[in-house]
């Protein structure tokens, strides 16, 4: 049995799903958040049923209730690497995410998405770094 979706880890003004006849709707964390929703939310965003009604095919709006892994700060790697090499991939890293996001994401505050994590793996590997890389820590969550 899937565990229950606790409504307050559900992000804030997260578009939730009301079509409860979608083949998919067990396993859409859209529908799931609407289902564990409390009866104090006063509002709510939603999905528009008419769009949906329109929709043919795979729906676009569908998020599956499935963890992903991701990654949480990478002070340690950085720490571990000679001070020149360092220096020399800190750029790259801050152009690829962006200098305030860089600095969030180095200390963990923002979580680090598989694909994120490849990206700096593939920084790494362009300046000669072909270590395994061991981020500060992992975290399962929904792909919200």
């Amino acid at each position: 049995m899937k565990e229950k979706i606790d409504f307050s880890i559900v992000p804030h003004q997260y578009s939730m799903c009301l079509n409860s006849k979608c083949p998919k709707a067990s396993t859409c964390l859209r529908q799931l958040a609407e289902q564990s929703a409390t009866e104090d939310l006063q509002y709510w965003s939603i999905i528009s049923p008419k769009h949906l009604a329109t929709l043919k095919g795979a729906c676009p709006y569908y998020r599956p209730d499935t963890k992903m892994r991701y990654a949480k700060g990478f002070v340690g790697i950085l720490e571990n690497l000679p001070h020149k090499q360092m220096q020399a991939i800190v750029p790259y890293l801050m152009g690829a995410f962006g200098r305030r996001t860089y600095y969030r994401v180095r200390k963990g505050e923002r979580l680090l998405s598989e694909s994120e994590q490849q990206m700096i793996r593939n920084i790494f590997k362009r300046h000669g770094i072909n270590v395994a890389l061991e981020f500060d820590a992992y975290i399962e969550d929904y792909d919200w």
